[in-house]
């Protein structure tokens, strides 16, 4: 068995007999929107139907939910096969990946025989970047940044377009909705053909189990990257949920998410800069990277203990064990945590 180290494994926890609070997996606490909690028993018949094989009906929908055109948008079995189709379909050899970064695009793209270079940013970017880029057939940063939360990558693609470099950008947007579309590169696809981004709506809609994403480039791009996509790649009971979407105001759900949102990362970013072996880096997201002072394996088994589990980052390129992600969730989930986390650092 594959002791993949991803978050949001709480299906397994609670085989082994473990419960608590998942501030492993960055997902709205407050998703999915009440419409498809009221109409969720609707959705049943949709499990004897096939999904659509037309990218357009789920193109339509999409666009309906974030103005986005359709025909720039191809629909994915979540993010992931986004990343993995990005990995097999594009031509070129060499791949830079801005670090530290979502670790499936180095899997996907070595997968796909392309051979990966890091450039590493993190604690402080180098004195000249673009120089890394040189060279590269395709380079992959996060728009934020994950696990950091960070925008810096934008200034690295502007700064590359710039420069007149045409290199392939694979930008991951699967947290973009929690900053707003004002930081995204989405509609940059139709003046710049070597532009794929990739989306999720696992995330900000809390839609994990229907594994839904999609990845937005030039029209041309999309109809290419179809021709490598397997058949029956969203399923039916997504596209029903996104029809109820694509059907109601969302703009109560987002202004929610936003007042929480703000409210919780206040809460949080005040309550961090207090504690006592733990430092936190600032993020736009609705996910912090934290660290502790050294290397403390017993820690994360105390909070496991506790019923609270976290995102050890220590599989991320540059990072190290004394690194972990937590997810912005509600103020008592959240407050929990920091019980926690006080608990020990009192009894150390």
């Amino acid at each position: 068995m594959s002791m993949n180290p991803h978050g949001g494994r709480v299906l397994e926890w609670l085989r082994e007999g473990k419960e608590g609070i998942d501030l492993s997996a960055n997902l709205n606490p407050l998703g999915p929107p009440e419409i498809l909690r009221r109409r969720w028993p609707d959705l049943f018949a949709a499990l004897s139907l096939y999904p659509p094989l037309d990218p357009r009906f789920v193109g339509r929908l999409l666009e309906a939910i974030y103005g986005f055109p359709q025909e720039a948008i191809l629909p994915c079995n979540g993010a992931t096969q986004g990343i993995y189709l990005l990995g097999r379909a594009l031509s070129g050899k060499i791949v830079v990946i801005v670090e530290p970064c979502f670790t499936e695009y180095a899997r996907a793209f070595r997968l796909g025989g392309k051979e990966i270079r890091r450039l590493l940013v993190f604690p402080e970017p180098p004195p000249n970047p673009l120089e890394a880029l040189r060279g590269a057939d395709i380079v992959v940063l996060g728009n934020p940044g994950n696990p950091l939360g960070d925008t810096e990558g934008l200034a690295l693609y502007f700064q590359a377009r710039e420069e007149g470099l045409s290199t392939v950008f694979v930008v991951d947007e699967a947290f973009q909705e929690f900053l707003g579309e004002e930081t995204s590169l989405v509609f940059r696809v139709f003046s710049d053909r070597n532009l794929y981004i990739v989306r999720s709506l696992t995330k900000y809609f809390a839609l994990a189990g229907l594994r839904g994403g999609f990845v937005v480039t030039h029209p041309e791009n999309a109809a290419f990257l179809l021709d490598h996509l397997e058949p029956w790649s969203v399923n039916t009971v997504l596209v029903r949920a996104l029809e109820l979407f694509a059907s109601e105001d969302l703009s109560p759900f987002r202004e929610a998410t936003q007042r929480w949102l703000l409210e919780e990362k206040a809460f949080l970013e005040r309550e961090f800069s207090a504690l006592p072996f733990l430092s936190f880096f600032p993020s736009r997201a609705n996910f912090y990277t934290l660290w502790t002072e050294k290397e403390d394996p017993e820690f994360f088994s105390f909070l496991e203990q506790k019923g609270i589990f976290v995102r050890r980052l220590g599989d991320f390129f540059g990072l190290g064990g004394r690194f972990f992600r937590v997810a912005v969730r509600t103020r008592r989930e959240n407050e929990r945590f920091l019980e926690a986390v006080r608990e020990y650092g009192g009894a150390r």
